[in-house]
């Protein structure tokens, strides 16, 4: 690296305001996405995230495209604000650099498949007696135990084994994926949650926790009312397509030049009286069959060809101004660049620039955490493979210049 690619990734971005994480160190020895999603969000909240790397080749998501200004776009969608050092952890003297490292952080993030950190001396029960005060968190696609525990998993196995793609697409049609990881980012986002609840308690206890997360979990706490309706009624949830399986209209409906999302939940009859005046049939407002919103729900087959009918003939626009008007809730149907070129997400700055060597600057996506009076969000863009392996060798280490040349020449950094 040169050192004015190293003048534009770093140093970090001082915070004008504290942030709520300040002063915490954490570990990152994850890789791909969920335990780099976790720690992206500690690092917004201003933890100081060391993340280590294969030494050549680095996390496996840098070499994910597509790529812009020679970096993967995967890799730095999660990696913001972090510092990278290089350390095989394949060597003994890898592992001990990683374990004096760890003794020297408030948390420590590892994705490895269950057993893997043990074999390196790197587990909870290594650790725990030279770092009491450690937070340690594993991400895992079942967790540390069970009969699926050593079992590999990726995001589209545990988004299948947890339920989600039986529940999304149309009804009779093929499972669907979501079109966004999240088996790995609500993992990560409940690992994050995890590991600030663990150290808090940590300032009761005065010692540190064994964190353990496993995707799948994950996936069951969120599906939230598929298993209460299957438990209430014993009927399974199938793909609804975009409706709402207890409210009605709840769900994206074409229009002349798009679509919208239009969402009612209430009996209440004055505003479903403004909708069937709105998409020219009043005469719904008086039948029996969609007297309320459960109603509704029971004889949806009958509304779904009117509704689909009559929003037709306006477009996404113009529905949108007059629902809204109406006071009806609803919001067009926008692709990722009408996202990020939201007036909504404008203002609350959802989508950020960061530094970039090549490119001058990268938008990404904010962190949604908004404090009164602290800072929260992207601090610098993400980091080079190895660029802060001296620097933080020496500052959390103590290493001399002549140790870290001694590593280097031994290849275990």
């Amino acid at each position: 690296m040169t050192a004015t690619d190293r003048q534009h990734r770093g140093p970090l971005k001082r915070d004008a305001a504290p942030r709520p994480l300040a002063g915490l160190r954490v570990l990152d020895l994850s890789r791909i996405l969920s335990g780099p999603f976790c720690t992206m969000l500690l690092a917004d909240m201003g933890a100081e995230v060391i993340k280590v790397e294969r030494p050549g080749q680095g996390d496996v998501a840098r070499g994910m495209g597509p790529r812009a200004g020679g970096d993967a776009a995967y890799f730095m969608s999660v990696n913001r604000g972090k510092q990278s050092v290089t350390i095989d952890l394949a060597k003994p003297e890898g592992q001990r650099l990683a374990r004096e490292l760890a003794r020297r952080s408030d948390a420590l993030v590892e994705n490895f498949l269950p057993g893997a950190a043990a074999r390196m001396g790197l587990d909870y029960a290594s650790l725990r007696d030279v770092s009491p005060r450690l937070v340690y968190c594993s991400i895992s696609g079942f967790g540390q135990d069970g009969p699926y525990a050593k079992l590999p998993a990726l995001d589209v196995i545990v988004q299948a084994m947890g339920g989600i793609m039986s529940v999304t697409g149309e009804p009779g049609g093929p499972p669907i994926r979501p079109g966004a990881s999240l088996g790995d980012s609500v993992a990560g986002t409940f690992a994050a949650l995890a590991i600030v609840s663990a150290l808090w308690e940590r300032e009761r206890s005065g010692v540190g926790r064994h964190v353990d997360v496993s995707m799948l979990d994950c996936q069951v706490t969120m599906m939230e009312n598929a298993f209460a309706r299957y438990f209430a009624s014993g009927q399974v949830p199938g793909p609804l397509g975009s409706r709402h399986p207890a409210a009605a209209p709840f769900q994206a409906s074409a229009t002349a030049d798009g679509h919208i999302a239009v969402a009612m939940l209430t009996d209440e009859r004055e505003p479903w009286e403004r909708f069937c005046r709105a998409i020219g049939r009043p005469e719904l407002a008086d039948d029996e069959r969609f007297h309320d919103n459960m109603a509704r729900v029971r004889n949806y087959e009958a509304l779904r060809p009117v509704l689909e009918e009559g929003m037709r003939h306006k477009t996404t626009k113009a529905w949108t101004d007059e629902l809204t008007a109406l006071g009806i809730p609803c919001g067009p149907v926008n692709n990722i660049a009408q996202v990020a070129d939201d007036a909504q997400v404008r203002h609350r700055e959802m989508v950020r620039e960061v530094a970039h060597p090549k490119l001058g600057t990268w938008r990404v996506a904010n962190t949604p955490f908004r404090f009164d009076g602290v800072g929260a969000g992207p601090r610098g863009g993400s980091p080079a493979l190895g660029e802060h392996t001296d620097e933080v060798l020496r500052a959390v280490l103590g290493l001399s210049v002549e140790e870290i040349k001694a590593l280097r020449k031994g290849g275990v950094i």
